[in-house]
């Protein structure tokens, strides 16, 4: 009866799991690319065309008034939008453009202090596999997209794993509470005993002095132990060092005291 959602939840927690390994690596990807790579760096194919934008030495009001300069004229750079120091255009490299590295600037003002300006790197690359391996980005090397396409594929993912692990996992409780069994949440090796403590759920009516049984994963009894204190929702208890107890347990509640069979007793009688 349990097996089933404990392996579901068992499969989806390993897939929330790697997914959440995938989201870390894509975004630390990103940020790797984008540090070492800077953000006046542009990666163009011949045919092809590219938004861009950047940021001016002077503010403007028009797209006019934005004046850009190219080492080769064969590339060519229509500003769209304009804002204060900011613009955005957008770059064409023309189908027969050869491979090379092209310079293009930016600029507002005819006294433009030559420092202040900044200057593009254009690289046009002869193939798509060429531009890839190029990028600092093992995500663009490896599999030619974008790091953060993966990382925004993944968030929703991980959002549906966590959601569906805490559905199981509520699932699994109600299904143990069912069965008068509670989740080991504590197990503590001292000197002379062991200390154990189970989450109990509300249904479990249980007092200080009442008996429980300890049983393993697989609901075999493996001890009976006397419940020494209340803590909220968790139940207490001591087991003599000699008992096999183990924290993937449970503690079985009993609305009646059972005769003991052949099990070891704890230590605190």
């Amino acid at each position: 009866m349990m097996s089933k959602p404990i392996s579901l939840r068992r499969l989806v927690s390993r897939a929330g799991i790697a997914i959440g390994v995938l989201f870390l690596a894509s975004v630390v990807d990103t940020f790797v690319c984008s540090h070492l790579d800077g953000k006046y760096v542009i990666r163009a194919l011949p045919g092809t065309s590219q938004a861009i934008s950047g940021n001016l030495n002077q503010p403007v009001r028009q797209p006019e008034d934005v004046q850009f300069r190219f080492a080769d004229p064969g590339l060519e750079l229509t500003v769209l939008q304009v804002k204060g120091r900011f613009w955005r255009g957008l770059l064409k490299v023309p189908i027969n453009a050869p491979q090379g590295v092209y310079r293009l600037s930016a600029f507002s003002g005819p006294l433009a202090d030559p420092a202040a300006v900044p200057v593009y790197r254009v690289t046009i690359f002869p193939s798509q596999a060429a531009m890839n391996a190029s990028y600092p980005s093992l995500t663009r090397r490896l599999l030619g997209i974008p790091p953060w396409w993966i990382a925004a594929a993944a968030a929703p993912l991980l959002a549906a794993c966590l959601a569906l692990c805490f559905y199981l996992v509520d699932e699994q409780e109600q299904m143990l509470a069912a069965e008068g069994l509670a989740p080991i949440v504590k197990l503590a090796r001292h000197k002379d005993h062991w200390e154990l403590a189970a989450a109990m759920a509300p249904s479990h009516a249980v007092l200080a002095g009442n008996p429980v049984a300890v049983v393993d994963r697989n609901r075999r009894q493996v001890a009976l132990m006397t419940v020494t204190r209340i803590d909220g929702r968790l139940a207490f208890g001591r087991l003599d060092l000699t008992v096999p107890v183990r924290p993937d347990g449970y503690l079985r509640f009993f609305s009646s005291v059972p005769a003991e069979k052949n099990v070891p007793n704890d230590s605190s009688q």
